[in-house]
């Protein structure tokens, strides 16, 4: 029996319904075939995207379990470009032989296009999922998102590991990593697919010159800009693009235009899970912000080395089991997938479905009543935590604070990242902004109810002792002095955080000093929790090419503040040598 994951409340697992006995055969009409592919019998439509069509299928030929057959629209599969990347990614992807990657078994031909056969994985993609737990104001339980993520990168790095009959690695690039092309499975596992662009150092088909393919909002930024490389790294960015949004509830890098959406890549500030209101670890937090950082010298060098990240700084007790992840796909999906069993008897004879389940290692199930094919958010609510961040978007690190409507945004700074004791404030603040600003926004979204998506502490009723400050630095800093309070930053990061004495002045002093060996020094004032710098920041030492993460910084206590020296010049609020 399947392990219930409780967030909330004590709500039971959907039961599974048992296989009511079928009409006789002479009694059903059976349905029309979707077409057909080469030897294969299309039963019905799984899955269509801008580029291909996925559908169930049967072998006509021989006796094997169900199948996945991607067909390209029609307006492609004369294309000869798409045609040379269908014939990559099943060239590739039938070379990869791991439990966390689907397997490609043909590339086949039917009045000249090209099909691509594989294995069918019952449940759905984590696109869907997110997409189903969205419309509840939910996200993903972070023992499930790291399960997922784990069994993807587990994937991801056998890819790219990957080498020839010779030896010779082959050098595979994914670039195409997003919720769409990870699917979930009845049975807990994860995998991996659509290798459809991916890169390979004897790939037949190159991407144009210039021309950015994968959905834009996973993709790395050294992929828009054609002076960068794309190398494995840029798989780590997108992947840890997938787990931010699985955590947070919401998409990351979102714009109108595709432009903007590539800008948000480019330069727009990614504000951590825990400032947004999610309840994760710390450490895993952190693991996830060096998964984003647009520095290849901070980002994690590998998928292999991101997953040991994430392991160790989610802790044993914060990484879900097969289990967990088929009991969160059961629940969701179960009665879709019932109406999928019910497709595939209307077009076979009984015996025969029943012979492909069995070939195929699935449990027959009937067609769901009506009432069950209606979302159920209370089963919902007791596999997912609310959304965090439902209210709020970003864009630079001047968080601004959002109605219901994400394109409407006032132009007030983010107070994120105050204590619980704040939370009354917080809320009358936001319903004035509104009253000023939203009075065409729907009225549920003004109230501080449904606006404030951040999950405060419970109230006390005595008076909190601390404050939170959120502090930006003037680079990616691998040890700061916060005022009397060293900090070794591991990983290196370019924002920290303290608490503080509530009594505390609103000025503090920082130094920051950089894995390559420069220093900075500077006074900083502090508004609604962030501390910005007062008059800029005064380079202490200059940067220099063979420092190193581990070396020594230079100061050892706190500096006076140095007057700015000629040699200098101001940029984004700091000051650092020309």
């Amino acid at each position: 029996m399947l392990r219930s994951i409780t967030v909330s409340g004590t709500i039971p697992p959907r039961p599974t319904p048992k296989v009511q006995p079928a009409p006789p055969a002479e009694a059903r009409v059976l349905k029309p075939a979707a077409g057909r592919a080469g030897g294969y019998e299309l039963i019905t439509e799984l899955a269509s995207g801008g580029m291909a069509t996925v559908f169930l299928g049967r072998s006509l030929t021989v006796d094997a379990p169900l199948v996945a057959v991607k067909r390209p629209h029609k307006h492609l599969a004369s294309d000869k470009v798409f045609r040379s990347m269908l014939i990559d990614e099943a060239r590739l992807a039938s070379a990869i032989h791991h439990e966390n990657v689907v397997k490609v078994r043909e590339l086949g031909f039917e009045g000249g296009e090209p099909f691509v056969v594989m294995d069918y994985v019952e449940g759905a993609s984590l696109s869907e999922l997110r997409k189903e737990l969205a419309a509840a104001e939910r996200a993903v339980d972070t023992k499930v998102a790291v399960k997922v993520i784990l069994d993807a990168l587990a994937g991801l790095h056998a890819a790219h590991m990957l080498r020839d009959e010779n030896g010779r690695h082959l050098g595979i690039i994914h670039r195409d990593i997003s919720p769409h092309n990870v699917l979930l499975g009845v049975d807990g596992k994860s995998r991996l697919t659509d290798f459809g662009i991916a890169h390979a150092v004897d790939r037949v088909q190159v991407t144009r010159t210039h021309e950015v393919k994968g959905k834009l909002a996973y993709l790395a930024p050294e992929r828009i800009d054609k002076r960068r490389m794309c190398t494995v790294q840029s798989d780590v960015f997108s992947m840890a693009v997938v787990l931010w949004e699985c955590l947070a509830g919401r998409r990351l890098f979102r714009g109108d235009e595709a432009i903007d959406t590539l800008q948000e890549v480019m330069s727009s500030h990614i504000p951590r899970l825990r400032l947004l209101g999610a309840q994760v670890p710390p450490a895993l937090d952190d693991a996830i912000m060096r998964g984003l950082s647009r520095d290849l010298n901070v980002r994690y060098a590998t998928a292999e080395q991101f997953a040991r990240a994430i392991a160790h700084a989610a802790g044993r007790g914060n990484i879900g089991t097969e289990a967990d992840v088929a009991h969160v796909v059961e629940t969701v999906f179960g009665p879709r997938i019932g109406v999928r069993h019910e497709q595939v008897r209307s077009v076979v004879s009984d015996e025969t479905a029943k012979h492909l389940f069995e070939l195929s290692h699935i449990q027959p199930r009937p067609a769901p009543p009506p009432n069950e094919m209606i979302p159920q958010p209370m089963l919902y609510a007791a596999i997912a935590p609310a959304a965090p961040s439902a209210r709020y978007a970003f864009g630079n690190l001047n968080d601004s604070l959002s109605g219901a409507n994400p394109t409407i945004k006032t132009q007030w700074p983010l107070i994120a990242a105050i204590s619980g004791g704040a939370a009354v404030a917080l809320a009358v603040l936001i319903a004035l902004l509104f009253h000023v600003h939203g009075s065409d926004h729907d009225a549920t979204a003004a109230a501080p109810s449904a606006a404030v998506a951040i999950e405060f502490p419970a109230s006390s009723a005595a008076t909190p002792t601390t404050r939170h400050v959120v502090v930006p630095l003037p680079f990616v800093a691998t040890r700061i002095w916060f005022d009397d309070a060293e900090r070794d930053l591991d990983p290196p990061a370019d924002v920290a955080a303290f608490d503080i004495p509530v009594s505390s002045s609103p000025r503090h002093h920082l130094v920051a000093s950089g894995a390559n060996g420069a220093q900075a020094e500077g006074f900083l004032r502090e508004t609604d929790g962030v501390a910005a710098p007062e008059g800029g920041f005064n380079t202490l030492v200059a940067p220099t090419p063979t420092a190193v993460a581990t070396q020594a910084p230079v100061v050892h206590h706190a500096p006076h503040r140095h007057a700015a020296s000629p040699s200098t010049t101001r940029r984004d609020g700091f000051t650092k040598l020309k």
